[in-house]
């Protein structure tokens, strides 16, 4: 994949975790109080693996195209397991 097709299939996940995000919320808000804590420590985990993704995209975006070359097999290894992360998180809550 090439860095351009990797920022655009980066930026789309992004939206979709978003999207996955506001759907848990609104969970949250509508579970029963004793559910809440669960709703919010996946969420949570949810945010922090969203951000780290975040950071990653940025990283991409400020590095050479040189540099890209070399490191795109870890940004790929890295993006996947934190989708893997985030599906995993969201599954329980759902």
């Amino acid at each position: 994949m090439t860095r351009v097709g990797y920022e655009k299939k980066a930026k789309l996940q992004l939206d979709a975790w978003n999207a996955q995000i506001d759907v848990l919320k609104a969970k949250l808000h509508a579970a029963e109080a004793d559910a809440k804590k669960d709703y919010q420590d996946h969420l949570n985990a949810l945010y922090s693996a969203k951000s780290e993704a975040e950071a990653k995209l940025e990283e991409l975006r400020k590095t050479s195209d040189e540099a890209w070359e070399d490191m795109r097999d870890g940004y790929e290894k890295a993006w996947d397991e934190m989708q893997s992360a985030l599906k995993k998180a969201a599954s329980r809550l759902s």
